[in-house]
């Protein structure tokens, strides 16, 4: 499972499901407690189970499920997210591997499925959304034989570090401002 703070709540996911405590009570998981602070429980429920394997806290919730990633809003922008007030929208069906994504700035980084090819969620050109693009686009093989961990470094620039199964590790410079996108092996 995976475990994360968002919007006054803390949130655990595993399997098929996600549950959030009462808001501003981070221990605290009654069912009982009701109105718009109560907890939130909820499965996914898009096609066959599709286990949640990370959660990052970005301008909003985002799930990465085996068969998709998920964008979890409420009904209008800006509104808490309630009870009654909780959608799950796919923003992507790229999938993704059993690694813990990484929160870079207002976007997120992981791995797709198969475990090799890395991508970014950021909000779309129509701002309505995230949507995924690939990272290693220019090299898609470079994951292989599988990224096992991603680690960030922020200075002298942005890099990430990802960690393949085989010891190598990949190293990943990313500028969005000069549209730089480097990717380079180091044994």
């Amino acid at each position: 499972g995976s475990v994360a703070f968002h919007d006054g709540r803390l949130w655990w996911a595993g399997r098929d499901k996600i549950d959030a405590s009462i808001s501003d009570g981070f221990d605290a998981f009654d069912p009982e407690f009701e109105g718009d602070a109560g907890p939130i429980s909820r499965s996914i429920g898009s096609g066959p189970v599709d286990t949640i394997n990370w959660l990052l806290s970005l301008q909003r919730l985002i799930l990465g499920g085996q068969g998709s990633e998920f964008s979890v809003r409420s009904s209008s922008l800006d509104e808490p997210l309630t009870p009654t007030n909780f959608n799950l929208k796919p923003a992507s069906t790229q999938g993704s591997a059993a690694v813990a994504g990484v929160k870079v700035d207002q976007n997120g980084v992981f791995v797709q499925r198969g475990g090799a090819r890395i991508f970014e969620l950021a909000f779309g050109q129509s701002g309505v959304d995230y949507e995924a693009s690939q990272l290693s686009a220019l090299a898609p093989e470079i994951g292989s034989p599988g990224i096992t961990k991603i680690l960030v470094q922020r200075q002298p620039d942005t890099r990430m570090h990802f960690i393949r199964s085989d010891g190598t590790v990949v190293l990943l410079v990313l500028d969005q401002l000069e549209e730089v996108v480097a990717l380079m092996e180091i044994d």
